[in-house]
């Protein structure tokens, strides 16, 4: 019992530990459910890592397990964190299925850890229930625990890479550098290209009076100081300001609660496209088509693209248009690069069809396997990932030859030399072979 809430307990912590891009968005989730102000999820971790020292506190005493606590007291505890475990997770993957499989994705990356410790645990769990048996049930259950090695040898964990390490996956910049200065302004757009990204990811909302500006929330509240300058409008959507209101605000003092970037403007889509023209970078977007009623509701996209070929960036522009827009696109931006999005919860196309309507490029969530993205590249298309926050899932999208990601942290990606525990299948035989001579040393021990 202790092992396996040991486990579980080492589950939950590396998988929240590691899930840099969820945790805000989990903590912010539950102090609106409850309206407590609290941070739910260093709670959660502290009770998850109390209970692993516990279990794995209960398994070094085995022996003289009343100094690890009362059995009753620790089967409680354990019991509640097994169904606090099962039940978060069921919420969390209903809630967001893409969380399942970056579950996955992790345990594939490190599964060399996983398959380690599984292997051992098999080896000395095998020896005790052979103990007294035949030879020949030995040699029998020795022969299984080889098939068992040999799995591993053929399906390979994901950080270990064949001959060259590919191509170091290209940076987008997830509104801006966002985590080095406030997004969606020109600050985290200069500070991006001041690191050499290949491009600039933004979003763009359109002002009552037809001015495109940079804006992803559909209100002004979160990211400027509009509840100060404008009292009671911090609700309405950002759309039915004029750009005269908007010039108004503040949009830098909310930036990690430090006023690091007093006075800092909402950009408009021009000024931000002088940027990625001086700096000759990519240029991606998501345009929110304001509602309807809005004085520019039918022109949203018209205007965008015509302020993206004044700018004369057209040529460095990934325009996501769905399939009734590619006539539009091209009328006003022939030499635009087609762009075919693909979000959480859709299917993703087949690469020939993408290639027969003009696609050139795949911008989609993280969860896309390496099948559908090595068939999408021998379809001629470039293939980019979204959003991309730790350096493992770099490192796994890095192994797996995606061409770019867009990322909250290019500055951590634009450091990095390597991938994350990446070795090569050499390295990865050798230590796996090592893991195998001490899994055989310990089925073959006579010591109890």
């Amino acid at each position: 019992m202790a092992i396996a809430i040991l486990v579980h307990a080492l589950l939950f912590l590396a998988f929240w530990l590691t899930n840099r891009p969820y945790q805000k968005s989990l903590n912010d989730f539950l102090v609106g459910a409850t309206g407590l102000r609290v941070n739910f999820l260093l709670i959660f971790l502290i009770f998850a890592g109390l209970v692993a020292l516990w279990s794995a506190a209960r398994l070094v005493l085995r022996r003289d397990v009343r100094r690890a606590g009362p059995v009753w007291l620790y089967l409680s505890v354990g019991i509640f964190f097994l169904a606090f475990f099962y039940s978060s997770f069921t919420f969390l993957f209903l809630k967001n299925s893409t969380q399942l499989y970056r579950l996955g994705q992790l345990f594939q990356y490190f599964r060399l850890f996983v398959d380690a410790g599984l292997l051992l645990l098999l080896a000395r769990g095998l020896r005790r229930w052979v103990k007294g048996g035949s030879g020949k049930k030995k040699v029998l259950v020795s022969a299984g625990l080889l098939i068992i090695w040999l799995i591993p040898v053929l399906w390979t964990p994901g950080n270990v890479y064949r001959r060259v390490l590919p191509e170091k996956p290209r940076l987008i910049a997830h509104r801006g550098a966002a985590t080095l200065a406030p997004e969606n302004t020109l600050a985290s757009m200069q500070a991006a290209a001041g690191l050499g990204v290949y491009g600039l990811e933004t979003d763009i909302s359109v002002s009552t009076d037809g001015v495109l500006f940079l804006m992803h929330d559909s209100t002004l509240a979160r990211t400027t100081d509009v509840a100060q300058v404008f009292p009671g409008r911090e609700k309405d959507p950002a759309e039915t300001f004029s750009w005269d209101e908007l010039s108004r605000l503040n949009a830098g003092d909310w930036f990690d609660g430090r006023a690091i970037f007093p006075g800092e403007p909402i950009p408009t889509l021009e000024v931000m496209l002088q940027v990625v023209e001086e700096n000759n970078l990519y240029f991606i977007y998501d345009l929110r088509i304001p509602s309807a009623g809005h004085s520019y509701a039918d022109q949203a996209l018209d205007l965008c693209l015509e302020a993206i070929r004044t700018a004369g960036v057209a040529d460095r522009t990934w325009v996501l248009a769905e399939p009734d827009e590619i006539e539009l696109v091209r009328a006003i931006l022939p030499d635009a690069i087609l762009t075919a999005g693909i979000g959480y919860y859709e299917y993703p196309p087949s690469p020939a069809a993408l290639a027969a309507d003009g696609y050139r490029v795949v911008n989609s969530v993280y969860s896309l396997s390496n099948r559908r993205i090595h068939a999408y590249q021998d379809a001629g298309l470039w293939v980019n990932l979204w959003l991309v926050d730790e350096p493992w899932q770099y490192s796994r999208l890095w192994l797996a030859g995606v061409n770019s990601v867009t990322s909250n942290y290019v500055q951590t990606f634009a450091a990095m030399s390597h991938p994350v525990a990446a070795i090569t299948v050499p390295v990865y035989l050798a230590i796996w072979g090592a893991v195998g001579l001490l899994a055989a040393g310990l089925y073959w021990s006579k010591k109890p």
